[in-house]
């Protein structure tokens, strides 16, 4: 299964790097992100480990912020572009292969770990966040967003019009890429992924609870908050994402980069 996963994303790094690069593009979107996250992170300048970094996006930002980034990901692919994106950006970032449920850093190496879209391909989602648990310092956060990508649609006639609308217009821009560029998750490998039939964020809250984390949060993040015109039309046919945040347990707060 995972190995069918790290397929999926190694080909479509390139088309997924494109995307990621016109967020980066639109300040809209740029700084709606570093809001959320900023507000999740709290003040100060934090070492961070991006879990699952694809082409680097958010990396790139919290990069833009001062932040000291780590970014892992599995896929040689996506570790490609984020290289090339961040040699482009002009950022410091440390890229390394590593693997959400198994990560090659010491226990309390990171004082805030994050990730975005994540989640719901990891085959044992517990086993990661308690790898994300063990790496983040007592008192430090771990901090993701995700959404629910089958449930948006299947309850919604018009969200799933409006996302064969989206696709439509974006046809001409997709034959650029060559069919295995194009390759996506096929209908059984949906059904095995445990987020396809989750309730989330709920379940995302008992498994947090379960690892050990206190001062557990989610809050709902509206599409219109990090999309705007054209970007909106072709993305925003989700509900929304939500962002869920847990704390290590300690008396002392995670340790600022000052």
């Amino acid at each position: 299964m995972k190995d069918d996963i790290i397929e999926v994303w190694d080909n479509r790094s390139q088309s997924y790097s494109k995307v990621v690069q016109g967020g980066m593009a639109s300040s809209y979107e740029s700084r709606g992100w570093q809001e959320i996250f900023t507000d999740a992170m709290g003040p100060g300048r934090y070492k961070v480990l991006d879990v699952g970094t694809g082409p680097g996006v958010v990396a790139f930002l919290l990069s833009q912020l001062g932040h000291e980034v780590t970014a892992v990901d599995l896929s040689e692919g996506m570790l490609t572009a984020a290289r090339r994106n961040a040699a482009q950006y002009g950022l410091d970032i440390r890229f390394e292969k590593g693997d959400a449920e198994a990560l090659p850093f010491p226990d309390s190496s990171f004082d805030i770990v994050v990730s975005k879209y994540v989640l719901w391909t990891v085959p044992n989602p517990a086993k990661a966040l308690s790898e994300w648990y063990r790496v983040v310092r007592p008192g430090g956060k771990v901090i993701y967003v995700d959404g629910n990508w089958n449930t948006d649609l299947e309850s919604s006639w018009w969200r799933r019009r409006w996302k064969d609308a989206a696709r439509l217009s974006t046809a001409l821009s997709e034959r650029q890429y060559s069919p295995r560029e194009r390759k996506d998750f096929s209908n059984s490998m949906w059904e095995m992924l445990w987020s396809t039939h989750a309730d989330r964020p709920a379940q995302d809250l008992n498994m947090m609870g379960e690892v050990g984390f206190e001062n557990i949060s989610t809050v709902h993040i509206p599409n219109r908050r990090v999309l705007s015109g054209m970007r909106y039309f072709q993305h925003g046919y989700w509900k929304g994402n939500f962002l869920v945040r847990g704390t290590k347990g300690s008396r002392e707060g995670p340790t600022e980069n000052r």
